[in-house]
């Protein structure tokens, strides 16, 4: 055996980190647990649930399966005082936890068009001054709509649900008409 005090400093360091990693692999490893397999609630169960807060919101939703574990549903209402029309539209997933809300079409801006850069500016603006959801501009499309994103780690909550779908549709009644009013896109 080596003394370690007759060693450089190099030489203790390589000699320590050499003596762990033999101790280590003749260390006896405890067993890893298998993974606990949780399942996601059944998709009717979501799409109910979805469709029913809707409903209760004074809605007309129209909901269709994705898949086995996807529903998608569509509603239209008008914002207040005016004859907007508001389209919203709702994913909910079982696999993946989620209800994903959008309002579509708020505006529209081509890429190559000399509003843009003032509507990109304006959307940065309004999503710093957001407290839920996010404005997102789709440069293929030119398409500008607000999302919002619910998790649901287990039974679908249908008061946070209502909670996002009214201030969706109010902030998209607030900010489409500013949207709209920005220079031709």
């Amino acid at each position: 055996m080596v003394r370690l005090d007759s060693l450089s400093g190099f030489a203790r360091i390589v000699g320590c980190v050499a003596a762990l990693t033999t101790a280590s692999t003749h260390a006896q490893q405890a067993p890893v647990p298998p993974a606990r397999v949780t399942r996601a609630p059944a998709a009717p169960t979501v799409a109910a649930a979805l469709e029913s807060t809707l409903r209760s919101l004074s809605l007309d939703p129209l909901c269709e399966p994705q898949s086995t574990t996807t529903v998608r549903c569509e509603a239209h209402t008008t914002r207040p005082g005016s004859d907007d029309t508001i389209t919203l539209r709702a994913i909910a997933s079982s696999e993946t936890r989620t209800v994903f809300l959008s309002v579509p079409d708020l505006a529209h801006a081509a890429p190559d068009a000399p509003g843009t850069p003032a509507l990109l500016r304006r959307l940065a603006e309004l999503n710093w001054e957001l407290l839920l959801g996010k404005l997102e501009w789709n440069a293929a499309s030119g398409e500008v709509r607000l999302t919002m994103v619910l998790p649901t780690p287990g039974v679908l909550d249908r008061e946070a649900l209502g909670t996002l779908v009214r201030a969706l549709i109010a902030t998209a009644g607030r900010i489409g008409p500013l949207l709209r009013a920005l220079p031709p896109r």
